[in-house]
């Protein structure tokens, strides 16, 4: 397949780690992550391939990269504050999963399936995106607990697993993302049970 045609021009900061991005979105929803090429992105991109490994070690670390990137220009605040644990789960839930559509989700499931295989892209998701989350949630949960909304106790982290692991198995087994519906019926009814929520 013919790449698109590209420029010469020298950009560089913002511009040009946007412009990389575009063509490794659009690289490894063709190919996806073991079949993209560097090369191939840079030629996209408009630029060397010197520049993309002065910044990024191989495809895989890009593509972590431009998801992260999305996910928080889509969702600036992991949970909204709403005064309402329920609403701030369900509006978190269906705000990341909006941004799961289209070739994000296809680089989505790519990161799952090499994070098997690469520890350290398990880490640096886990330092960029994971463990901020967990941080935020420990905040809307003690601010549940202010408003006497769920028990002052212990919670069990799995709880907070089920999320996850609802989207990665419905993205992995059936190529799909949960929507809107979805995600309200996950938090109604076993998350909120679960924390001994308080209607």
């Amino acid at each position: 397949m013919a790449l698109p045609a590209t420029t010469s021009s020298r950009r560089t900061g913002d511009e040009l780690i946007q412009a990389v991005h575009a063509a490794a979105l659009a690289e490894i929803s063709e190919n996806g992550l073991r079949g993209a090429s560097m090369d191939r992105i840079a030629k996209r991109a408009g630029t060397g391939k010197a520049a993309l490994y002065r910044r990024w070690p191989n495809v895989r670390a890009l593509g972590l990269d431009v998801f992260l990137a999305t996910i928080t220009e889509s969702v600036p605040q992991a949970f909204p504050n709403t005064g309402s644990l329920r609403e701030d789960l369900v509006g978190s839930m269906k705000s990341f999963t909006s941004s799961f559509h289209g070739p994000m989700a296809l680089v989505l499931r790519e990161l799952i399936s090499e994070s098997a295989h690469d520890p350290e892209l398990i880490e640096e998701f886990n330092r960029r995106l994971g463990d901020p989350m967990e941080a935020e949630l420990v905040n809307v949960l003690q601010r549940a607990m202010a408003r006497g909304e769920i028990p002052t106790k212990t919670i069990d982290p799995l709880i907070f697993e089920l999320p996850d692991a609802l989207i990665s198995h419905r993205l992995l087994m059936r190529g799909e993302i949960i929507d809107d519906i979805t995600c309200e019926h996950l938090v109604d009814n076993v998350i909120l049970p679960l924390l001994e929520f308080r209607r």
